[in-house]
């Protein structure tokens, strides 16, 4: 199982990735945690829009052109599930 673990400046927070869908669902739920913390200010104002309207690509690309900035790194980790 995979996991996106966001290492944040309140503390980590985790999700669920093993589908396409909840990995698309993650990548957003992150973009808009970081975007409601005022993170892109200094981003490319139609290329945020974009993200904002929840295109993947542009939020992807925010995401992982940021990830050296403090306090935006994230990373997939592969989880052990005890039940199999």
């Amino acid at each position: 199982m995979k996991i996106l673990v966001y290492h944040g400046k309140y503390g980590a927070d985790y999700w669920v990735v093993d589908t396409p869908a909840r990995m698309n669902a993650a990548l957003k739920a992150l973009f808009n945690q970081l975007d409601k913390y005022g993170c892109y200010e200094d981003e490319d104002e139609d290329h945020l829009a974009k993200a904002r309207a929840g295109d993947k690509r542009a939020i992807f690309g925010i995401l992982s052109s940021r990830q050296c900035c403090e306090y935006e790194h994230w990373n997939i980790v592969e989880a052990i599930d005890p039940c199999k």
